[in-house]
């Protein structure tokens, strides 16, 4: 496999991790509510709400950050 062909497949796979990122950040659909309940099944850390976020408030903030920073790199992948 060629290099350009992985930058191509990272660009893309880093495309639709930001925006199921930004899904959540938004609350599309109910699929932050979604993440909220999965938490504590998936994570160690864990706040005095059993989640390792304080709020759902700031669950979205965080995954709306991590959202622009993968949809972001994805199109620096892809316009290389």
């Amino acid at each position: 496999m060629g290099k350009g062909v992985a930058l191509v497949l990272v660009g893309v796979l880093a495309l639709l991790v930001g925006g199921a990122f930004m899904a959540v950040a938004c609350g599309c659909r109910g699929v932050d509510v979604w993440v909220w309940d999965w938490a504590p099944l998936v994570t160690r850390q864990r706040t005095r709400y059993g989640t390792p976020w304080r709020s759902l408030t700031t669950m979205r903030i965080w995954f709306g950050v991590a959202g622009v920073f993968f949809l972001v790199g994805g199109l620096h992948s892809l316009v290389r």
